[in-house]
């Protein structure tokens, strides 16, 4: 099977994710080209590398000079056109909204050469859609990242009904080589395979709280200390075979009637959006952040998650 050696590879939008992206690429000695339709969103970016770096530096992982060489790496293109000039992989990490994304996908297949792959960020938007706006479905995969990109370890290849095998071990080649561990999504559905094991987890936590059953403290404690503390070395299948399928066979005789099944968001996220009340980017969610500095916050946990990707091993 043919694969393509990717040397070159443009990130299309620089908001949440476009930064960690390209430092990741950049770190592993790949050229990057980021291109933002906003030239602010694009100085902002560069804020963001640089706050990035910074962490990682402080984490031990990484020098100045280092530092240097991956800010180098990395070019900011004036144009559309400008930045996926000679690239081997197209990323798109623009807007959720499908809509935006095809367009964009189509644009992207006027303008791009023949042999580049063009690869979708997207959370759980469908991959053999945005390729129909296309003319080489065949060369359209989702490549799914997880904030924050510099940190979280795994990458989703998500393949589209007509992707190609030499596209997808080219990805899981490409991810690889970045340090980072491939999984492959083998059939095209709406939220992927992290997404719809997260959001299961978040329902039933949500549900809980609205119940009343216990406060929003001790439901995350409950999963930071408790279920959270043993998934980075045993998954939940894995945890079900050290328990025994017996015992799950049993208690999920039971428990699964009781499980939350709400085809929508639940009463109390409804009314806290209506509110205002959206989390982090507001000052109030779950939690009230009125009184705390969100970067010191938000630096603090990012530190931790660096220590954490050291000790198990993820970091060569």
């Amino acid at each position: 099977m043919k694969t393509f050696d990717i040397k070159k590879v443009a990130v299309i939008g620089t908001g949440t994710m476009g930064p960690g992206i390209a430092q990741v690429f950049a770190q592993h000695e790949i050229a990057v080209q980021i291109f933002d339709i906003d030239p602010e969103q694009l100085q902002k970016a560069r804020e963001t590398l640089g706050a990035n770096l910074s962490l990682v530096e402080q984490a031990g992982m990484l020098s100045d000079t280092g530092a240097a060489k991956i800010q180098n790496r990395i070019q900011d293109a004036a144009s559309l056109a400008d930045a996926v000039l000679d690239a081997d992989l197209v990323l798109e990490v623009i807007p959720e909204v499908m809509d935006l994304k095809t367009k964009l996908l189509g644009e992207l297949d006027e303008i791009c050469g023949p042999d580049t792959i063009l690869a979708s960020n997207t959370s759980g938007l469908s991959i053999t859609k945005m390729a129909q706006a296309t003319r080489r479905p065949e060369k359209v995969v989702g490549m799914h990242w997880w904030n924050p990109p510099i940190i979280i370890p795994v990458i989703e290849i998500v393949k589209g009904e007509s992707t190609g095998e030499d596209v997808l071990q080219t990805m899981d080649n490409l991810i690889r080589k970045i340090d980072k561990v491939p999984v492959l999504v083998k059939k095209d559905v709406p939220g992927f395979l992290g997404n719809r094991l997260q959001y299961a987890l978040m329902r039933e936590a949500i549900a809980l709280l609205n119940e009343g059953v216990a406060s929003a403290e001790d439901i995350d404690t409950m999963i930071k200390s408790g279920i959270g503390f043993k998934f980075p070395i045993m998954g939940p299948l894995e945890t079900i075979d050290m328990a025994g399928l017996d015992i799950y066979y049993r208690v999920s005789q039971y428990l699964n009637k009781d499980l939350d099944k709400s085809e929508g968001a639940a009463p109390i996220v409804a009314k806290m959006v209506e509110q205002g009340d959206l989390g982090l980017k507001s000052g109030k969610g779950f939690y009230d952040y009125s009184n705390q500095d969100i970067k010191a916050l938000m630096g603090g946990r990012i530190q931790k998650l660096l220590l954490l990707l050291k000790e198990l091993g993820y970091v060569k």
